[in-house]
């Protein structure tokens, strides 16, 4: 299950994207793009994340459960 868009969660995985090694390669490219904003534009990208793993729930469970628990 993905959380809300507003789960604390989401924000920790923006603001230290270094501290996960994900599978899915659509999800690596993103983090690795996350990674190289600014912290104060990080934010802004959860939407999009967030929306990557709605749509891909089923293939990226592995990661899901990395970051959600």
């Amino acid at each position: 299950m993905i959380p809300d868009p507003t789960d604390p969660r989401w924000k920790d995985l923006v603001e230290h994207p270094e501290r996960y090694n994900f599978d899915f390669l659509a999800l690596k490219i993103l983090m690795q793009r996350v990674a190289r904003m600014p912290n104060t534009q990080r934010a802004s990208a959860i939407g999009e994340i967030h929306a990557l793993f709605r749509k891909h729930e089923r293939l990226m469970g592995k990661d899901a459960s990395a970051v959600f628990g």
